[in-house]
């Protein structure tokens, strides 16, 4: 086994693992210190992975893959949910864009991230987690940050979450339907199968929902869509 521990979310994870690119792959959260966790991997989470996987695939390999689902299971208990989506930080204030896989999250925040340049700070470009507290909400990286590993180590206040669509013209609206956004949440925020887990990550959707704004975008994946949600979203106060 390779054992190793990491930081994410302000939780030291020890990690019992059996291949050595998994510890390769968590390096840029390496760290030392007395763990809040210790999870170990074994051969029945590997055999299972491809089949719990939503899409049926797993997360660059099958131990890759059941290790974050593993940690989304234990880190759910400390209120930290796993988002589908791109994000980042823009002076002090943290965003999500999220849509189903192949719409163009990534690409629309790559768009702003030329626009804006250092002024723009990828977070996690896949798959974020988000701290949920009564009053706001938290985004932190991981590893777990997309192919193109598009992220930093770094963390901040959720402002909004934007919900991305695909469209000839380039429009946004904002998100006031609680129980449609609650809907929308749910199907970009990793759900355990154990029934008291799923039920606490429904809770702090619903948290989210009444914590920060929420927005829709219809966008061309042109430099001009980048410009909309920056003038409409991004920089408004």
């Amino acid at each position: 086994m390779v054992n190793f521990k990491i930081r994410i979310a302000d939780k030291v994870i020890e990690i019992n693992a059996f291949n050595e690119k998994t510890k390769k792959y968590c390096e840029n959260f390496l760290t030392e210190g007395n763990p809040d966790f210790i999870i170990t991997m074994n051969q029945e989470d590997l055999d299972n992975e491809r089949n719990e996987s939503s899409d049926g695939k797993v997360y660059v390999n099958e131990e890759i893959s059941a290790l974050y689902r593993k940690i989304a299971n234990t880190l759910i208990e400390e209120n930290i949910l796993v988002f589908h989506g791109s994000s980042f930080r823009y002076k002090d204030n943290g965003f999500i864009v999220t849509a189903h896989s192949g719409v163009g999250k990534s690409t629309h925040v790559r768009l702003l991230k030329e626009y804006l340049k250092d002024d723009l700070e990828y977070i996690n470009d896949d798959k974020p987690l988000v701290v949920v507290s009564p009053n706001s909400a938290k985004i932190y990286s991981s590893p777990w940050n997309g192919k193109e590993k598009r992220g930093n180590n770094i963390s901040s206040l959720l402002r909004s979450v934007i919900f991305l669509k695909r469209g000839e013209t380039n429009t946004y609206k904002l998100l006031d339907n609680k129980e449609d956004i609650y809907f929308r949440l749910l199907s970009q925020i990793y759900i355990p199968k154990d029934k008291l887990k799923a039920k606490k990550a429904l809770d702090l959707i619903n948290l989210i929902v009444k914590t920060i704004t929420f927005y829709e975008i219809n966008v061309n994946m042109s430099e001009d869509a980048a410009k909309m949600t920056y003038n409409n979203i991004i920089n408004v106060k």
